[in-house]
């Protein structure tokens, strides 16, 4: 069914500027899918040419450029009117500590080259899943499947599905149903057992582009689905995050006019009660040119934040500020469906929009690549580097409720020192009780225990608050590798433990290919709360367009 934007300048160029109010819209369209399993009986491969996914467009800004212009008025203030606190120093693991102790359990081979009948229709691959108590679903840009626990593909043969397949149920117009372009988020809301499906779309010109969100009608993936699309006009809604949260389901995008020029992060809120009833959708947005890449915090676990807990967006101002010192930013978001006006997306204590409570990083903390944020991980046996998206946050910010505390978990690449050759390592941050004023930096860490580079990192919490974490490892002298690592709750703060091989490279990405996923995904399983679930690529032979993708499970034997 088609309907109308309320805001008609959601996707002008009017609309980019910033401002302090909502902006508000209803789907553009909605309908309900057939059944994953039957859209699958009558489906044919038909992969599009092979390209880079982001031919057309950067989807990073440059730095240079941006630093040297002063931030608006209103961020100035924004930024000295913040609740501020300094981070403590962060601590470089040099060295490698106690063994993981965490075997890895399943390990299968996933959506890529390794798989029969898939054809490479692009890269990166964007490799993303979700985890429910039986299935698994993995999507890796333009293609999706769903396994067993077992690596058993559950979807008739081939076993996957082109990602626009399960938006065939709108109407005519809709670029959700007629291009398949990838940047996909897949959620498990294992409180009300629904799955959630989410990639963006775009006509050839980018006039015309949307988000397309799919919602289960049950907890089996492979079931019906109701669909929604919102348009943005001519604006991409590139680089989508997700966070479920009691209230709404989170997205954040960095907004390019036409494909090409950045224009502002924006963050949106959508009515879940709504999607999961099948009925219309309100989006509340707020937008602003000066930050980018929010991340929105995704719920983990059964406990739930107490009533009326703001979903909170992380940023880091790495683009507003020439050169280090950096702040972290939390705002803290809160939608209003019943009134639209009165949402809010502000620093949680009455500040203006778009403020922020501050952790201020300490002077030695770069963007990864000599502070470029930037492409400079080596490989072995070529001279083509790697891409580490150092410029923002990855991928998932995780919010867990234990009870006496709350803890958020993030990662990011960072360059360690800043002295000789650029560098990527992974730094990780537990900041708890994040909704306080102030709250607390609880552990802030470089993983840094030889000269490899680390980066897409991912992370999650086990009910007992271990960590797993799950990243890309190169070199000059090996070819990218994946690796996992983590920490018992126990163990002494800013350590992570011995990291454990779970796929060997086989060969390094060549040819003026520099991008390496835009990132990586690490879930923790409902079943048992303990297990956990990470994917991402590796390379089997040199080479380009020849990615293949892991999916393995860890868990430490304690936590039961």
């Amino acid at each position: 069914m088609r309907r109308f934007l309320l805001i008609s300048l959601l996707g002008s160029t009017a609309a980019m500027a910033q401002v302090s109010a909502p902006l508000v819209a209803q789907p553009s369209f909605t309908g309900v899918s057939e059944p994953l399993h039957t859209i699958a009986r009558r489906a044919q491969t038909s992969a599009f040419a092979v390209r880079d996914f982001r031919p057309d467009r950067n989807h990073m800004r440059d730095k240079s450029l941006v630093a040297k212009s002063p931030p608006s008025a209103q961020a100035t203030l924004a930024l000295a009117l913040a609740p501020t606190l300094a981070a403590p120093l962060p601590y470089n693991q040099t060295a490698t500590f106690l063994p993981l102790g965490a075997p890895v359990g399943t390990n299968f081979e996933a959506l890529g080259l390794g798989t029969p009948g898939f054809a490479i229709s692009g890269a990166p691959p964007d490799t993303t899943l979700a985890v429910s108590p039986t299935q698994i679903v993995q999507w890796v840009n333009s293609q999706f499947a769903v396994y067993n626990k077992a690596g058993v593909p559950q979807l008739p043969a081939p076993g996957f599905l082109q990602g626009n397949f399960i938006w065939q149920g709108l109407s005519p117009g809709s670029v959700c149903r007629d291009f398949n372009r990838g940047d996909p988020i897949v959620q498990y809301d294992r409180i009300n057992q629904r799955w959630i499906l989410s990639q963006f779309a775009f006509d050839g010109l980018f006039t015309s582009n949307s988000q397309c969100i799919a919602v289960s009608q049950t907890s089996n993936a492979i079931g019906a689905y109701n669909l929604y699309e919102y348009s943005f006009g001519n604006v991409l809604p590139d680089y989508g995050k997700m966070g479920l949260w009691p209230d709404a389901l989170y997205i954040t995008y960095n907004m390019f006019t036409l494909g090409q020029n950045f224009s502002g992060g924006r963050a949106c809120a959508y009515d879940k009660a709504a999607m999961y009833g099948g009925a219309a959708a309100t989006q509340i947005c707020f937008q602003s040119p000066n930050f980018f890449s929010y991340l929105p915090s995704d719920l983990d676990g059964a406990t739930l934040p107490p009533p009326g807990t703001p979903n909170i967006h992380v940023s880091w101002n790495f683009y507003n500020v020439a050169s280090a010192p950096y702040t972290m930013q939390l705002t803290k978001f809160v939608p209003n469906f019943a009134s639209p006006a009165l949402s809010t997306f502000d620093d949680g204590f009455s500040g203006a929009a778009f403020s922020f409570v501050g952790i201020t990083m300490d002077a030695n903390t770069f963007g990864a690549c000599n502070d470029t944020g930037g492409t400079c991980v080596a490989q072995l046996g070529t001279g083509q580097t790697l891409d580490t998206l150092g410029d923002r946050h990855m991928y998932r910010l995780v919010y867990r409720n234990f009870g006496s505390y709350a803890s958020l978990l993030v990662t990011q690449a960072i360059d360690p020192d800043r002295v000789g050759a650029a560098k990527a390592q992974l730094r990780w941050w537990e900041i708890r009780n994040p909704n306080a004023n102030p709250p607390v930096v609880y552990q802030n860490s470089t993983f840094n225990p030889s000269a490899d580079s680390r980066w897409m990192g991912s992370a999650a919490f086990d009910k007992l608050g271990n960590i797993g974490i799950g990243y890309s490892v190169s070199s000059s002298a090996m070819n990218p590798a994946i690796r996992v690592s983590g920490r018992l709750k126990n163990d002494p703060k800013n350590l992570l433990r011995t990291e454990v091989l779970v796929q060997a490279g086989g060969g390094s990405q060549t040819t003026g290919l520099s991008r390496w996923g835009d990132y990586s995904t690490m879930q923790i399983d409902p079943i048992d709360d303990c297990t956990f679930w990470y994917t991402t690529q590796y390379i089997g032979t040199n080479g380009t367009f020849n990615w293949r993708t892991r999916i393995a499970s860890f868990k430490f034997p304690s936590c039961r």
